[in-house]
């Protein structure tokens, strides 16, 4: 996997691009599950764990970079204190709170793609049957 760094949160491009590479396994899934034996548990368990490794690795993705820009903006906010109208500082704020909101989306964007690719999935894969604690993991949010 990428190392998610602070380069990578700041970088909005490179970021949605990591994004964009995590996803392709659903960008894909119908080609993929045409041709997979859907018939077989053991094909369908298989693609299930590329399917929860992209989701898990997403996540995290998402999880560190909101990590790495709340860091940043609690600093910025404490170093306001001492001088509250530093201009730069301020602007540099806004731009990070912008970054922030925007990589925050993404949770919306990973719902969304998630709950197609699952239903995809379940549809195609009826003999395999997603973990409780999978379930637990997707859902953990809404």
């Amino acid at each position: 996997m990428n190392e998610v760094n602070a380069d990578t949160c700041h970088n909005l491009s490179y970021f949605k691009d990591l994004m964009k590479e995590y996803r392709k396994i659903d960008d894909n899934i119908m080609l993929k599950l045409n041709t997979t034996d859907t018939h077989s548990k053991e094909a369908c368990a298989n693609f299930f764990v590329e399917l929860a490794d992209a989701y898990q690795k997403r996540e995290y993705a998402i999880d560190k970079c909101l990590k790495i820009l709340d860091a940043e903006l609690e600093k910025k906010h404490k170093a306001l204190e001492d001088d509250p109208f530093d201009k730069d500082l301020k602007n540099q704020m806004f731009v990070d709170e912008s970054k922030r909101r925007m990589i925050n989306n993404e949770f919306t964007v990973e719902d969304i793609v998630r709950e197609r690719s699952l239903t995809v999935f379940k549809n195609k894969c009826r003999i395999f049957h997603i973990s409780k604690e999978f379930e637990e993991f997707i859902n953990k949010r809404r």
